[in-house]
């Protein structure tokens, strides 16, 4: 259960970058069609203030596919073909993450040069990005902003501010359905991957190539696990373990945030570039959320409604894991350095919390709405009274005394308590026999996606190769440099893995 709370920052972030929204075709759902889903892509332009060199595309796939022949939704995608057409190797789907994150809004940043890829990528793939259902250009999940925009604690304390927190979500899973439908209940990893074979399929460039970071990882898996023998390449990025309990997905996003945490802090200590260098930022940041539980701190950048116009200590936690995300950021997607989170931690001392605020979305298709629903229906819900979650507090308050449990497991625990939908499919182990090497990808300190989770992933995949970064920051292909991120590359390119269990420094 992990992702959601980037979602909002990791969708905003790109929206921005990319300009105007990509055009979508259709995105609402249609009656079941003579013929069942097109086979064939027609591309076209994707709309005024998008680059001429993106071409933008849709298919018709079943809403449920253990109804194949019932009502479609449409899946959209877009298209920057491979810059040396001599040399090129195929198409190369990529998935950013979130869940909820749309594919088609990478590789738009990647059209407007912006330059997030491993240079050899554009050159020699066709870059699909493909929109998970309920995301992007294909049919959304919809849902209240202002159900989801009600402040409720993110850390109740009594059983009464509990009942609040059930009571918001209740009501927001009820407007999600409501304005969403059937939908809802069908936008979960199982299905995304079935229609991303459709989409292979439809591309008609042979077998698939992929790459899938952070919750990519978890729908690249799910394919793998599908269809095996129709994988020429596929490279994991920060792997997402679906395939343990809830308690230990949760005590492992705990942990490894509260790691990362630490090490921010050691870092700024002894680095002239930090804004804290010298003081004791474990103790500042302690502070700093004490005092903001006590008292909200402003966020004076808020006035416009985009989000919260004060911070509690909750969110203060909360929201410092999207500024630690990336230890040197990434300036394409506006991912902060840690030297700006530093500054940005001065500034709330000071009394200006905003980068700190939590976003409030305005549109009923906002992007955090669909990276929930994602979630809930994935996921099972182990918490359901005051005592379960109060053991779950607990638990991160024990494994992370600091940011206390505020992992991107937390949202989901309190968001999915209520959810009007059940389970899309039985929760069970993953396992991929007859694919060819998958390369798994995994950074030692990567405050989202456990370097332990990369290690279980390997059992659980047979074949595939294990490729560590020694150092901070989730996910490598984003790097500006290094031999991680030209290993992922290369391997795409040529099929060839680095020799099993290679570690590259940061």
């Amino acid at each position: 259960m992990v992702h959601s709370v980037r979602q909002v920052a990791l969708s905003s972030v790109m929206r921005r970058v990319a300009g105007a929204a990509l055009v979508a075709c259709s995105l609402t759902l249609v009656g079941a069609t003579p013929g069942g889903a097109k086979s064939t892509i027609r591309w076209h332009g994707c709309g005024a203030g998008q680059p001429s060199n993106l071409q933008c595309g849709r298919l018709l796939v079943p809403l449920d596919y253990s109804h194949p022949h019932g009502a479609k939704i449409t899946l959209g995608f877009n298209r920057l073909r491979a810059q040396d057409r001599a040399h090129r190797v195929g198409s190369l789907i990529v998935n950013p993450g979130g869940p909820g994150a749309a594919g088609s809004d990478v590789v738009a940043v990647e059209a407007f040069g912006k330059h997030l890829w491993h240079p050899a990528l554009h050159e020699r793939f066709d870059l699909i990005g493909m929109d998970p259902r309920g995301t992007g250009m294909s049919t959304r999940v919809k849902c209240d902003p202002a159900a989801f925009n009600r402040r409720v604690s993110l850390f109740p304390r009594t059983a009464a501010a509990f009942n609040e927190v059930t009571v918001w979500a209740r009501a927001f899973g009820k407007s999600c359905l409501r304005r969403t439908g059937p939908l809802l209940g069908h936008v979960d990893t199982g299905s995304v991957a079935r229609d991303m074979e459709r989409l292979r399929r439809a591309l008609g460039d042979g077998k698939l190539n992929f790459l899938g970071l952070s919750y990519g990882s978890h729908l690249g898996s799910i394919y793998a696990e599908l269809y095996p023998k129709r994988i020429r390449t596929m490279a994991l990025d920060g792997i997402a373990n679906h395939s343990i309990a809830i308690n230990t997905v949760f005590s492992d996003a705990a942990a490894a945030y509260e790691d990362t945490f630490n090490r921010f802090a050691a870092w700024c200590a002894q680095t002239s570039s930090c804004p804290l260098q010298g003081r004791d930022v474990v103790a500042m940041f302690d502070s700093l959320v004490a005092q903001a539980d006590r008292q909200p701190i402003p966020a004076p950048g808020c006035a416009d409604g985009a989000c919260r116009p004060t911070v509690t200590g909750g969110e203060l936690r909360m929201n410092a894991f999207n500024l630690l995300l990336i230890k040197n950021g990434v300036p394409a997607l506006g991912f902060p350095t840690w030297d700006e989170a530093a500054g940005a931690l001065l500034r709330a001392e000071q009394g200006d919390a905003s980068v700190f605020s939590s976003q409030l979305p305005q549109n009923p298709q906002d992007d955090p709405f669909a990276g929930l629903a994602i979630n809930c229906v994935d996921y099972p819900r182990e918490v359901s009274s005051y005592d379960d979650f109060a053991a779950k507090a607990l638990l991160g308050r024990i494994l992370a005394p600091h940011t206390q449990g505020a992992s991107e497991a937390w949202l989901g625990i309190l968001g999915c308590i209520r959810w009007p939908v059940p389970l899309a499919r039985r929760y069970h182990v993953v396992t991929v026999r007859g694919a060819p090497p998958i390369l798994l990808a995994a950074s030692t300190h990567d405050p989202s996606t456990s370097y332990v989770w990369s290690h279980e992933m390997r059992d659980h995949i047979a074949g595939s190769v294990l490729l560590t970064r020694d150092g901070d920051g989730h996910t490598s292909s984003w790097l500006t440099s290094g031999r991680t991120r030209d290993a992922i590359a290369h391997y795409l390119i040529t099929k060839k893995t680095p020799p099993p269990n290679t570690v590259y420094p940061d």
